[in-house]
C-alpha cells in the first residue's frame, strides 16, 4: 500500500546553503537576484519556466509548474554557504567570469552581502586547490558539529522557515563505498576516528541530514549516496 505524503505549502523564507561558493554557486545566486530585479528571465529553470499538462490534451490546460506545485517564490529565497576563500559572492562571480560584469554590477550590493563561512576542507581530497579560510578541529565529527552550528546561526540570522543544502564544491578524489559507510553507527564512528574514506562533502551531508535538512549532491562525489546516510535520513525524517 502506497503511503500518501502531505506536502506543506511554503511559508517564510527558504534558505539555500551551498558548500563551495565558486562558479556554479555564484552564477545561480546572481541569476536569482537578477530575475528578482527584473533584469532577465529564469531561462533553463524547469520549475520557473516549465509547464505541465492538466487534464486531456484537447483541453490545452498547461499552467506553469510553479503555479501548480507548492514552491517557494524566488523573492523568498536567501543564500549562504562556505568556501576556502574569503571572497564575497560578487568578488567570486567576477573571478568566475561566467556572467557579464555589466550585469553583476547591477546586483553588486546584494551579492556583496553574501559572505562565505569558513569551509570544511582537506587538500588530500581535492589536490588542485589550496585555501586558508578553513575550519580547524581534532575530529571530523567536530567539524560536522561546527557546520551544524553554522546552519543554526544562518537560519536564525536570516529568519528562514526551511533550509536545503546543495553541494557546489569541486569534485573530490574517487572513494569506493566501504564498511565505514554501511550503517549510521559505523559512519558516526568513522567521523569520530577521522576515517580516510569520509571526505569533506560527506561531512556536510551528515550535518545537513542530521538536522533534517534536504541535501543534494551537485558533483560525482560519494557524499550522501551510502547506506549509512540513507539510514540516518530515515531516522531524522521518517516517511
Amino acid at each position: 500500500m502506497t503511503k500518501k505524503i502531505k506536502i506543506e505549502k511554503p511559508k517564510g523564507k527558504l534558505g539555500i546553503l551551498m558548500p563551495g561558493l565558486g562558479a556554479v554557486a555564484t552564477t545561480t545566486i546572481a541569476g536569482v537576484h537578477a530575475v528578482n530585479k527584473g533584469l532577465g528571465l529564469p531561462i533553463g529553470s524547469l520549475t520557473q519556466m516549465g509547464r505541465m499538462r492538466i487534464g486531456k490534451r484537447t483541453e490545452n490546460n498547461q499552467p506553469f509548474i510553479k503555479d501548480v506545485i507548492a514552491l517557494q517564490p524566488l523573492k523568498n529565497v536567501v543564500f549562504g554557504g562556505w568556501d576556502i576563500f574569503e571572497d564575497n559572492v560578487y568578488e567570486s562571480a567576477i573571478h568566475a567570469k561566467v556572467l557579464e560584469e555589466s550585469l553583476l554590477k547591477k546586483i553588486k550590493p546584494q551579492l556583496e552581502q553574501i559572505k562565505p563561512m569558513k569551509a570544511v576542507f582537506d587538500h588530500e581530497y581535492v589536490k588542485r586547490l589550496n585555501g586558508k579560510y578553513i575550519k580547524k578541529a581534532k575530529t571530523k565529527m567536530e567539524l560536522a558539529n561546527a557546520v551544524m552550528k553554522d546552519i543554526e546561526k544562518f537560519k536564525k540570522d536570516n529568519d528562514c522557515d526551511r533550509l536545503v543544502m546543495v553541494w557546489c564544491g569541486s569534485t573530490e578524489i574517487y572513494i569506493e563505498e566501504g564498511d565505514v559507510h554501511q550503517t549510521m553507527e559505523s559512519l558516526e564512528k568513522g567521523l569520530e576516528e577521522n576515517h580516510k574514506d569520509i571526505p569533506p562533502s560527506m561531512i556536510y551531508a551528515y550535518a545537513a541530514i542530521k538536522m533534517g535538512i534536504p541535501y543534494a549532491n551537485g558533483a560525482p562525489n560519494l557524499s550522501c549516496d551510502v547506506p549509512g546516510m540513507v539510514e540516518l535520513a530515515k531516522k531524522q525524517r521518517p516517511l
